[in-house]
């Protein structure tokens, strides 16, 4: 299916970049980037943070697809930057991950999108889970632990906060 596609695509890109590491000696890095959300991020984008925000600003039911058991990790921008910034500061030419091993259901996120955004009508409506979505996304980051000395530092709640009040101040401009 089309996930698979994605995946395979951004596997091909790993083994690119590698193959001209290797054979030409090119400096590079690779860096697996999860679930992100913070602010200035496009409501349109299709991902689950941008969606529940922009629903509950206009007002929207928030489409929670399943029963929203399924879980993800969200890392808050300025933690992802933050881990970019180390590995490319470093001589590791491996792939790795940056992400926030704290996982959330949808379910979860939804409710706390509601519970910040306070005025919002919305309510929670669910849809039938589509076949290719994954039931859980949580990334390894032991090797940017240990050989970046970073982790993600920003809570899910402040970072959750920090995006919604951005995207309130510029509703206007953004929808």
């Amino acid at each position: 299916g089309p996930r698979g596609v994605y995946d395979e695509a951004k596997r091909f890109a790993e083994a690119l970049t590698m193959a001209y590491h290797r054979e030409h000696g090119l400096d590079t890095r690779i860096v697996r980037i999860f679930n992100t959300y913070g602010e200035r991020m496009r409501l349109d984008d299709g991902r689950a943070v941008p969606n529940f925000i922009g629903q509950a600003l206009r007002n929207e039911p928030l489409t929670v697809y399943g029963d929203g058991s399924q879980t993800r990790s969200f890392c808050y921008i300025g933690d992802l930057i933050e881990g970019i910034l180390r590995l490319m500061d470093s001589d590791l030419h491996d792939p790795v991950n940056l992400g926030n091993p704290d996982e959330r259901t949808i379910l979860e996120i939804a409710q706390k999108v509601l519970t910040y955004l306070k005025g919002t009508a919305s309510r929670l409506e669910f849809h039938p889970l589509p076949v290719d979505d994954p039931r859980q996304r949580r990334p390894d980051i032991s090797k940017a632990q240990a050989l970046l000395g970073w982790q993600p530092r920003v809570p899910l709640e402040e970072g959750l906060s920090k995006t919604i009040a951005w995207f309130r101040a510029h509703h206007a401009a953004v929808t």
